[in-house]
């Protein structure tokens, strides 16, 4: 690279009169590259300094004015740029990429006649040259003209960028022209794929870089930093990378960081639109100065009063942070400013699905694909509605449900009847009158919620998301549920309805989500993640435990789904280390803070005590906790030559010696279990279980010892065992059946009742605990809950039709005769020699 010697020679451009030096030389057309990389490195000045002094020398070639005119708007020097654009188009008349340049600059600073004057240019500029003649690059940038003309994207990509990459596989500016439409268009897969040819076949380049980390920006967090990285190591002075940097850091609430990376912009452009709209951004959400966010504004939409982008970059931010009312305010001025501006557009449309206003985003979405048929977000909500129109939608004083038709009759009233609870309980509670219906929307299928939820396919995990008097959930019916408790998921999401309203969407994720995950537990004690081995570890860990003021950090930078899952524990230790502590009263008083605009740790300190003292102590609980934990257990891994693999007596002998510790006691175990001796099995799981009494996972010694009594047959002690997991797991869907089949032989009603209801709220469409279900509440005569349970089995069951016809015949009989008998004729067209049904009849007539 012939960095260097250009470098050094421009440096000395000063001296030049008196030191005589060869401008002739310095100034040859071979320089064009070097010049061009230094651009590309983000030497600014000195590019404009070169370009200029090219110009001035009377340098022929049209590459030198471009790169001046590049190496100005990076400084931010847009008048100047424009009128410069102007005198080149002069010397070189329908040069299409500087007609381009000029459009753009125009646009920067809202002069729509001079913007559309250069388009026009374009136009005679193509019909002027045979298309045969035209090099690559003016196909790129007629493409790019085009699609300001609203021409159709694809075949934009097909007439143009493509013939271009035709002409020349390395062009850059085709491979950025395309994936920016596509993330134009919403479609960052596509534009991802793109920007990633473009670097197998140009090579590196920083520009390439950010469109990679732009594409990632939403769907995976750690890729959008790696490629942001890359950019800025190519080109420190990246302002678009910067920026993109500053949002993601807004996003992790580290706003100090993302103060610095907006003014590393400022320094280069001090009127920069969207820098100025991302300290707006700041003021609002960490200093919560109306002023600042207003002077803020007023600077960013200094360059051109009427710039949409700048209340459409406000409301998008502030939508990240859950203010959907407020970025639906600013959505609503970018429009104003520009009612064809379609990122307003689509950021309105998710912005009123999450403040509940449907029936107004559906009219909005369908604007958007009649105005652009090729946006993938308005498509997937188009799609989405026309599968919600199938949907069944309840609507009560308190609550609207919408689910799938065949999900209604299955878990609908038990979801009614848990929100009704959760808001008797919880609104009191946190001292808050919900003033409008909660609107709690089902999806059968996962990629349903995903474009409902996050506007884009994704999510993979998410079982629910509230946008504060909005909730969306998996079904319980999904791929996404059956391991998980839909039921303390419901609860856990209706708890954010609760603390989101009552500060107005103004509270960090750690302390939102760490009182819910301690509501849960509140609730029923088998909710709400308790203390495993797992959070034991990482608890311990001085790296992986979070200081309590930068708790939010531990969502946004998690390692691992693992280090998620640690974040979501630790923030609902933190809430119950300071209730216990301090009392509800003080929490209560932290959220009325966070709803009148103060930041989490002023609010912390005004309530509760200094943040050091709070850290100190809370460091000083959840240790404590952690070492409670298995506390008679020897936790330290043996050491590979104390524990010899191919010697049967190795595990056994090192027990001898260290009896309490706990990793060889379960690999000697899975040694028994491999052997099958389920009575070393029994003995070994009856050592863990007092090693670690508190563990109910499915590695623990309450699982071991239930497996080899199972083999062993001795039913007693293993519904014994059974009893104790079902009654400390929320998730054992394999002990709820087994503990089923056992109690209903035995006709143990109450147990049965119960693991059938655990059973449910992990999968309602299991046929097995419905009808166990139905069977108990007619036991213990609960009618209507019998009949309510035998109904769902009919709608899951059809093979069993018959029988349940009957037993719905039988319950209805004594306060519905005509039911009753409706049933019974329809048990017996089913199978008419039912003799229990014939003799039913019989009795009848």
């Amino acid at each position: 690279m012939r960095l260097l010697p250009v470098f050094l020679l421009v440096l000395t451009m000063a001296a030049a009169q008196a030191q005589q030096l060869d401008l002739e030389k310095m100034f040859e057309e071979r320089n064009l590259g070097p010049v061009t990389e230094l651009l590309a490195h983000g030497e600014y000045e000195l590019v404009a300094r070169v370009g200029e002094a090219a110009v001035e020398k009377g340098l022929k070639a049209a590459e030198w004015r471009l790169l001046r005119l590049k190496a100005l708007v990076e400084l931010g020097r847009i008048e100047e740029a424009l009128e410069e654009a102007r005198k080149a188009l002069v010397i070189f008349p329908g040069h299409f990429e500087l007609l381009m340049l000029r459009h753009d600059f125009a646009k920067m600073l809202g002069q729509a006649e001079t913007a559309a004057e250069a388009l026009k240019g374009v136009n005679e500029a193509a019909k002027a040259k045979a298309p045969k003649d035209r090099t690559a690059m003016e196909l790129v940038m007629l493409g790019r003209a085009a699609l300001v003309l609203e021409a159709d994207a694809q075949k934009v990509i097909s007439q143009y960028f493509k013939t271009a990459l035709g002409k020349d596989t390395k062009l850059e500016a085709a491979y950025l022209a395309e994936g920016h439409l596509a993330l134009d268009k919403d479609d960052a897969k596509r534009a991802a794929e793109v920007f990633r040819m473009g670097l197998k076949a140009h090579g590196e380049t920083a520009e390439l870089r950010f469109g990679l980390a732009k594409a990632f920006g939403t769907s995976d967090r750690e890729k959008a930093v790696e490629n942001l990285a890359k950019a800025l190591e190519l080109n420190p002075n990246h302002k678009a990378a910067h920026l993109l940097r500053a949002e993601l850091l807004i996003g992790g609430e580290k706003f100090v960081e993302a103060e610095a990376a907006v003014q590393l912009v400022l320094d280069f452009d001090e009127q920069h639109p969207l820098a100025w709209s991302l300290r707006a951004v700041v003021a609002h959400l960490f200093h919560a100065d109306a002023k600042k966010v207003d002077a803020a504004r007023t600077a960013a939409l200094k360059r051109w009063e009427k710039n949409p982008a700048v209340d459409h970059t406000i409301g998008r931010c502030l939508s990240r942070a859950y203010r959907f009312a407020e970025s639906a305010g600013h959505q609503r001025k970018a429009l104003e400013m520009d009612a064809n501006y379609l990122p307003a557009k689509v950021q309105l449309c998710h912005d009123l699905l999450r403040l509940g206003e449907e029936d107004e985003a559906w009219k909005l979405a369908a604007t958007i694909r009649t105005e652009d048929g090729y946006n993938i977000q308005a498509h997937n909500l188009g799609l989405l509605e026309k599968e919600m129109n199938g949907y069944v939608t309840k609507s009560f004083e308190d609550f609207t449900l919408k689910m799938p038709k065949r999900d209604w009759p299955i878990y609908g009233e038990r979801a009614l009847t848990l929100l009704r609870e959760a808001k008797a309980v919880l609104a009191p509670k946190y001292g808050l009158e919900l003033k409008r219906p909660v609107l709690v929307e089902f999806f059968g299928a996962q990629q349903d919620f995903a474009i409902r939820t996050f506007g884009a396919l994704g999510g993979q995990g998410m079982l629910g998301v509230c946008f504060g008097t909005v909730v969306t959930m998996n079904s319980p019916g999904s791929l996404a549920h059956g391991r998980n408790n839909w039921e303390s998921t419901l609860w856990h999401e209706f708890c954010h309805v609760i603390t989101l309203s009552a500060t107005k969407n103004r509270m960090p994720r750690w302390l939102s989500e760490g009182i819910s995950v301690y509501e849960e537990r509140r609730r029923d004690p088998a909710w709400g993640m308790p203390m495993d081995a797992t959070f034991r570890e990482m608890t311990l860990d001085e790296e992986t435990l979070t200081p309590v003021s930068q708790l939010s950090g531990a969502f946004m930078n998690a390692k691992s789904q693992e280090h998620v899952m640690f974040a979501y524990y630790e923030s609902s230790q933190v809430v119950e280390y300071l209730i216990e502590k301090h009392g509800l009263e003080k929490l209560l008083g932290v959220l009325r803070d966070l709803a009148a605009g103060q930041r989490i740790n002023a609010a912390l300190e005004a309530n509760v005590g200094a943040l050091d003292d709070i850290e100190k102590g809370f460091t000083k609980f959840i240790k404590g906790r952690a070492m409670g934990f298995g506390a008679k257990a020897d936790w330290e891994e043996p050491k590979p030559e104390d524990l010899n693999p191919f010697d049967e007596g190795s595990f056994a002998s090192y027990l001898k010696e260290h009896p309490n510790n706990l990793p060889a006691t379960r690999k000697f175990a899975q040694e028994m279990v491999n052997q099958k001796n389920w009575p070393e099995v029994i003995k070994t799981a009856d050592i863990l279980i007092q090693l670690l009494p508190e563990d109910f996972s499915a590695q623990s010694g309450h699982a071991l010892k239930v497996m080899a009594l199972r083999q062993l047959k001795r039913v007693d002690e293993e519904t014994a065992v059974l009893r104790q997991i079902a009654a400390n797991s929320s998730s054992a869907q394999s002990t709820f059946l087994r503990l089923i089949e056992l109690d209903l032989p035995k006709q143990r009603w109450a147990e049965v009742k119960a693991n059938a209801q655990r059973a449910t709220a992990l999968n309602p469409f299991l046929v097995t605990p419905q009808k166990a279900l139905g069977e108990a509440n007619a036991a213990l005569n609960l009618r209507e809950e019998a009949i309510a349970a035998y109904e769902r089995v009919l709608v899951l069951d059809p093979g069993s039709a018959a029988q349940t016809h009957f037993k719905l015949a039988q319950l209805w009989r004594e306060t519905d005769a005509a039911k009753a008998k409706r049933h019974l004729m329809d048990s017996l067209a089913l199978a008419p020699r039912n003799r229990e049904g014939l003799a039913l009849l019989t009795e009848w007539r």
